[in-house]
């Protein structure tokens, strides 16, 4: 089980709209949070603030890796920054993601939200709990080219996504920087 719905991991290109009323989708409303893309009336964290260049450089290898380019979409409270390196096909990436859990997760309680995140985990898989970051986090290998650990931290959900050669063999590098962006947050 995936622990972030699919509106969430590209929530421009398959968020639910009312323009759809009519033919069996309803348009969703957030159950909290405030139109401005707020919940609970707190602005929205700047992502590339969350992680320096020098951070992610270990990742990257011998690549030098370029600035963060921030993206958001404030009505649903996500907020992303995507540093990147190398160049053709050996240029990769990394996502730091940040969504309000109430808006990704509508009608479920903090408990229910991380219980969701925990169980998202598979048996028999690279997939793993992450103790010692927020009140959840997992780490979720994908493909040996996609991976990505998420965490429940004061009620965001923080993502680090790589995208790279042997990003699954990375991560303890895609863990140690979800730590340091949930330090910051």
């Amino acid at each position: 089980m995936d622990p972030l719905p699919a509106h969430s991991r590209h929530p421009a290109s398959s968020r639910p709209s009312s323009a759809g009323a009519g033919h069996g989708r309803r348009a969703v409303r957030p159950t909290h949070g405030r139109a401005d893309g707020t919940a609970l009336g707190r602005a929205p964290p700047n992502a590339c603030a969350l992680l320096t260049v020098d951070e992610i450089e270990p990742l990257a290898g011998n690549a030098s890796v370029a600035e963060g380019v921030s993206n958001s979409i404030p009505a649903s409270g996500y907020v992303a920054c995507r540093y990147m390196w190398g160049v053709g096909t050996g240029r990769f990436k990394l996502d730091v993601t940040v969504n309000e859990a109430s808006r990704m997760f509508p009608a479920m309680s903090p408990d229910q939200i991380k219980q969701r995140l925990l169980e998202s985990v598979r048996a028999g898989t690279a997939d793993a709990v992450i103790s010692e970051i927020g009140e959840a986090a997992v780490f979720k290998p994908d493909s040996p080219v996609y991976a990505s650990a998420f965490a429940l931290v004061k009620g965001r959900i923080l993502g680090c996504t790589s995208t790279e050669r042997f990003a699954r063999e990375k991560k303890d590098q895609v863990i140690g920087l979800l730590k340091s962006a949930a330090s910051r947050l």
